[in-house]
C-alpha cells in the first residue's frame, strides 16, 4: 500500500533521529528451449495496436524467443521472451515471482569486494540489461523517494551513467518501487498514475543517457472512480503485454511497445466493480492492492488484495475473473506494513505440466500463516482444510520461526519459492506494540529502527509441499538470523538463501549480507557492510547478479557484494566518507 504524503522536513528529521540512535545470461550452461503453451506475441497485432494509437509501426524485436536456463534441480520456471535475458530483469526476477535463480551468487565469503554507489532515493528493484556489442552492461532502477528518479549505472564499475527526474512524482510511495526491463532494454515502471518507459538515448549503447520514451497516464476507465488511485504492481506477460494493478484493484493490460501503449489498446478489469463509483463506500471498505503481481505461462494474472487472492484471465481480447479465494486475517496490519491484509506478492509454485501447482502468499492472522492455493482446477476429492476456509486453500501453515509459544508473526516480503519449497522471513519487530502507535503515513520509517538489537526481527522458516501425501510440512526454522526488511533471494546452483541482515559486531549493530543453507536452514556465512543507515535495505530486494555477485538497494544507494580473484585486493571499495567497517 502506498506511503501517504510526507514532507521533506519530516523525512530528514526522522533520518537524523535514527542516525543518532545508532540471471538469464551468457554465462549459463546449455539451456532448454522455452516451451510455453500460452499465448505468444503476434507482430501484426502489435503493428495494428500502434496504428490505433496513431503511431508508426514499432521497431525492435516484436516476437522474441528465449531459452530457459538449465538448472540441476529441474525447477527453473519457463523464461519470458519479452524480458531482458540476463541475470535479473523484473521484480522478484520474473513473472512467476519466485525470487530464485540458477546463478550462484557469492560463494567464497573471505574473498569479497563490497562496492557502493550512493544515491538520494531508495532503489527497491534492480534490473540487468543484456550486454551491447561493446560488452557494456547497465543496471537500471526506479526509486522510492520524493523525486521518483530513474537511475542507470555501469554494471561493471558501478559508475552512474545517468539520472532522470520524471517530474510529477513528489510523494514517497510504493508506486514506482516495482519495475521490469523488457527485451528491447527499456525500463517500464508504474509511477503515480502513469506507466513510464525509459530507454537508451542511443539505441544499442548501454552507457548512453536515459531517454523517456513514453508516459502513458491512466485514462478514467483504468481508475477506481474519483478515488486517489495509483499504480502499484506490474509484471510482464509471456505474450508481450504489460499487466498492472492499481491501489484500488484496477487490473490492466497494454502492449509493452511505447508506440502501442495508449487508451485504445488498454484492457481493464475492476476487482471492486461498481463499488468504485459509489461514493458512500469508504476507501477502506474496498479491496486494496499493496503488493506486486504475478503471471503464469498462459498470461493469466495473480493479484492479492486486502481481502482475497484473485486469478484474472487474459485471452488476448479481454480480462475476466477466473477465481477469487479469501484468506484468514484479511484486512489486518502491523508495524512496518505498507497496507492491510497479505504482505506478500503472489508467488507461483510448480512447473507447467505438473499436477500440483499453487499460488503462495502469507495471510494476515496475528500469527501469520503460509497459504497455498490450488492454482488450477481444485482436485475433485479435495475438502476444505477446516470449517470456514475456502476450498481452494491446499494448506495453511503457522509461521512461528521455531517458537512454538509464539502468538504473533508477520512478513512484508514475498515468499521465496524453489520447486515445492517456500521460505518466509520474519519482519515482526520486537518493539511492534510501541511502533504500531506510529501514524500510518509514517509507518515505513519504522524500518529505520529495524536493525537495532533491541528491535530487529529474527527468524526464517521453510515449508514444503508434499505431493505424495498432499500436505505441507515445516522443513526447518532458523530463529537466530535477522533479515529485518529486505526481500531475500535464492541460488539453486549454490543452494544459498541471500538476504540483507543485521548483526551486533563489537557492540555495533551492523548491516550484513547473510547466506543461509536452503536445505538445512543453517547459516553459511555473514559479510559485514557498515553500521550506518545508508546500508539499511529499507524494503529493497536482494538480487543475484552475474559474476558471483549479490546486489541490493539501500537507503543510501546500491551495494554490490562480489567475489574477487584469489590474492586480489579484496575489501570495501567506493566507500562513503561517513561509512566504515567494524573491526572483525
Amino acid at each position: 500500500m502506498p506511503f501517504t504524503h510526507l514532507n521533506k522536513p519530516v523525512f530528514f528529521s526522522l533520518t537524523l533521529m535514527t542516525s543518532l540512535l545508532m540471471g538469464c545470461g551468457s554465462e549459463s550452461s546449455p539451456a532448454a528451449k522455452n516451451a510455453s503453451a500460452g499465448r505468444t506475441a503476434n507482430a501484426e497485432e502489435i503493428r495494428a495496436a500502434a496504428a490505433l494509437c496513431g503511431n508508426p509501426a514499432p521497431t525492435g524485436n516484436l516476437t522474441p524467443s528465449c531459452n530457459t536456463l538449465a538448472a540441476a534441480d529441474g525447477s527453473e520456471p519457463p523464461c519470458n521472451p519479452h524480458l531482458a535475458q540476463d541475470a535479473w530483469s523484473a521484480s522478484h526476477r520474473g513473472n512467476f515471482a519466485q525470487a530464485s535463480s540458477p546463478l550462484p551468487g557469492v560463494t567464497t565469503p573471505d574473498q569479497v569486494n563490497i562496492d557502493h554507489a550512493p544515491l538520494t532515493a531508495v532503489p527497491v528493484v534492480l534490473n540487468f540489461s543484456e550486454r551491447d556489442s561493446q560488452k557494456r552492461q547497465a543496471v537500471w532502477a526506479s526509486t522510492v523517494g520524493f523525486t521518483g528518479e530513474v537511475i542507470k549505472i555501469d554494471g561493471d564499475t558501478m559508475r552512474r551513467i545517468d539520472r532522470f527526474l520524471p517530474g510529477g512524482v513528489s510523494t514517497i510511495s510504493t508506486s514506482g518501487a516495482y519495475n521490469l526491463l523488457d527485451r528491447d532494454q527499456r525500463l517500464i515502471v508504474g509511477q503515480a498514475d502513469a506507466l513510464q518507459v525509459f530507454g537508451d538515448s542511443e539505441v544499442g549503447n548501454r552507457h548512453s543517457a536515459i531517454k523517456r520514451l513514453q508516459s502513458f497516464s491512466l485514462p478514467p476507465e483504468a481508475r477506481c472512480g474519483d478515488r486517489e488511485d495509483e499504480l502499484v504492481g506490474i509484471t510482464m506477460l509471456p505474450d508481450g503485454h504489460i499487466a498492472f494493478a492499481t491501489k484500488f484493484g484496477m487490473v490492466g493490460v497494454v502492449p509493452r511497445q511505447p508506440e502501442a501503449m495508449c487508451a485504445a489498446t488498454l484492457k481493464v478489469y475492476s476487482i471492486n466493480g461498481d463499488a468504485c463509483q459509489d461514493s458512500t463506500i469508504a476507501d477502506n471498505d474496498l479491496e486494496q492492492v499493496s503488493n506486486s503481481i504475478a503471471a503464469d505461462e498462459n498470461s493469466d494474472i495473480y493479484v492479492v488484495t486486502s481481502a482475497a487472492q484473485h486469478r484474472i484471465a487474459w485471452d488476448g481480447q479481454k480480462l475476466s475473473s477466473k477465481w477469487r479465494a479469501g484468506y484468514a486475517g484479511a484486512g489486518g496490519t502491523a508495524s512496518g506494513r505498507l497496507g492491510t491484509g497479505s504482505g506478500s506478492t503472489p508467488t507461483l509454485m510448480g512447473q507447467p505440466g505438473t499436477k500440483d501447482r499453487f499460488v503462495v502468499i502469507t495471510d494476515a492472522q496475528p500469527l501469520m500463516h503460509l497459504v497455498l492455493m490450488w492454482q488450477d482446477d481444485i482436485p475433485t476429492d479435495w475438502q476444505p482444510i477446516k470449517p470456514g476456509r475456502d476450498r481452494r486453500i491446499a494448506c495453511e501453515v503457522p509461521i512461528n520461526f521455531g517458537n512454538e509459544s509464539a502468538s504473533v508473526s508477520q512478513s512484508e516480503q514475498s515468499v521465496l519459492v524453489r520447486g515445492y519449497g517456500a521460505v518466509v522471513v520474519n519482519n515482526q519487530m520486537k518493539l511492534n506494540q510501541l511502533l504500531a502507535l506510529v501514524p500510518a503515513q509514517l509507518q515505513p520509517f519504522t524500518q529505520l529502527l529495524s536493525g537495532l538489537s533491541i528491535n530487529k526481527p529474527q527468524g526464517l522458516q521453510r515449508v514444503d509441499w508434499d505431493p505424495i501425501n498432499r500436505r505441507c510440512k515445516t522443513v526447518w526454522s532458523n530463529a537466530e538470523v535477522s533479515l529485518p526488511n529486505g526481500i531475500p533471494s535464492m541460488s539453486a546452483s549454490s543452494g544459498q538463501i541471500f538476504g540483507i541482515g543485521s548483526r551486533s559486531i563489537n557492540g555495533m549493530d551492523t548491516w550484513t549480507l547473510e547466506s543461509i543453507d536452503f536445505q538445512t536452514g543453517k547459516s553459511r556465512f555473514s559479510i559485514p557492510s557498515t553500521a550506518y543507515p545508508t546500508d539499511n535495505s529499507f524494503y529493497a530486494a536482494t538480487t543475484i547478479g552475474p559474476g558471483n555477485s549479490v546486489w541490493t538497494g539501500t537507503l543510501g544507494g546500491i551495494t554490490r557484494f562480489q567475489n574477487c580473484q584469489t590474492n586480489a585486493d579484496c575489501g570495501r571499495r567506493t566507500l562513503n566518507p561517513i561509512q566504515h567497517v567494524p573491526s572483525p
